[in-house]
């Protein structure tokens, strides 16, 4: 029995996530092992949200003009060999060179994977679907540095590369035996086009809309939190405790408002999540918080976040749906609003809150969420 696009998308987005943070809790031993600048170290940890930012568009495109599910196979098998050249690499530009790989094979998967997963699922159950593949990929980011720091630490650096690079390796065997799925609609091939006519779609421009503010705000919150948590006395071991507690609720959330857009669309619960993240602004914003309601603050606000990220991708496959554009070409456009997003978030959160205060660089962001819940008012009451 041929394995289904869901259950290859899912494991391709765990593995995707997981490998994204499986890096951290083995940056040290690169350092050391390799001699490396903590420059050096940042770019290694940055360039894979780069490749994401720049290849997305492309890899969208061609996955609609090609084939969804034959970028899929293609980024599986690049997760594979750029994963075990990650573990093998024994210089600075080889670890450059297999994290950017990485990042590559990751825009495939949240492109084309996402895509393909999309177009084959029903549109009755397609929020459903999207939101499970969120919820995995929340799983794999809980579990990476879980799964590569005692692997490295009991069996070597290489090890848990090696091993991560060998199962991605399962994966693209997988997507190779994979049914094909639903065919999903290339109606338009020229970029122009395409890009003009999923703007138009009220759907996929609020979806845009929304990811680009909830990348921001969700950015620098990542940022900013565990620095101030640091400074409050928290040891690397509690911060990581906060932060797995609102990954939980993340990959809880995601899997709930996947159902939930089936039901009742996505405006609402755009609205609702940009509302729900005002509110949790507002109290980072409006004192300096101490470090126990400081953290209880962030794994309560986390939902809304989490829901925010959930909806954009089946708003987006409605609205293609709709002006009949392929999935791939605007998760493609998402990826791009999101890897602007988190990158401007954390440097520009963080040069403000330096210069100012944290509580100013939270109040920038609560003024951001609300502007853009007002501006889609209109459309939630006439959805």
């Amino acid at each position: 029995m041929r394995p289904r696009p869901a259950i290859v998308v899912n494991a391709i987005t765990f593995m995707d996530a997981l490998l994204l943070f499986a890096v951290v809790p083995l940056l040290p031993s690169y350092v050391r092992a390799l001699s490396l600048s903590k420059t050096e170290a940042g770019l290694i940890v940055g360039v894979y949200s780069a490749a994401v930012l720049v290849a997305a568009g492309p890899v969208g495109h061609f996955a609609d003009r090609f084939g969804a599910r034959r970028m899929t196979i293609a980024g599986a098998a690049l997760l594979a060999v750029s994963t075990v050249g990650f573990g093998l690499a024994d210089s600075f530009w080889l670890l450059m060179l297999a994290r950017i790989g990485q990042g590559l094979s990751s825009a495939v998967s949240w492109t084309a994977g996402m895509g393909w997963l999309s177009s084959s699922s029903p549109p009755e159950r397609r929020g459903r679907a999207l939101g499970t593949a969120m919820a995995f990929a929340n799983a794999g980011a809980l579990l990476g540095p879980v799964a590569a720091g005692p692997l490295g630490s009991t069996y070597g650096l290489r090890a848990p590369f090696v091993v991560l690079g060998s199962v991605s390796g399962l994966l693209f065997v997988a997507a190779m035996l994979s049914s094909a799925g639903r065919p999903g609609s290339t109606a338009h091939q020229d970029v122009r086009a395409v890009i003009r006519a999923a703007v138009g779609s009220p759907p996929v421009a609020v979806a845009l809309a929304v990811m680009g503010v909830v990348a921001l705000v969700s950015g620098t919150l990542e940022t900013l939190i565990p620095l101030r948590l640091g400074e409050y006395g928290y040891t690397a071991t509690g911060i990581t405790a906060v932060l797995t507690a609102a990954g939980v609720t993340s990959v809880i959330t995601n899997a709930v408002v996947g159902r939930l857009f089936d039901r009742i669309g996505g405006v609402g619960i755009a609205m609702a999540g940009l509302l729900g993240s005002a509110l949790g602004l507002a109290v980072l914003a409006g004192f300096e918080s101490p470090s126990a309601l400081l953290a209880i603050t962030y794994v309560l606000v986390t939902p809304a976040i989490s829901s925010l990220y959930a909806v954009c991708f089946p708003m987006c496959a409605a609205g293609a749906d709709a002006v009949g554009i392929g999935h791939s070409s605007v998760f493609g456009m998402i990826n791009i609003a999101w890897g602007f997003g988190f990158m401007v978030g954390p440097a520009a959160g963080a040069a403000i809150a330096s210069v100012t205060s944290d509580q100013v660089a939270y109040a920038l962001l609560l003024a951001i969420s609300l502007f853009a819940a007002s501006r889609m008012r209109s459309l939630a009451l006439n959805e």
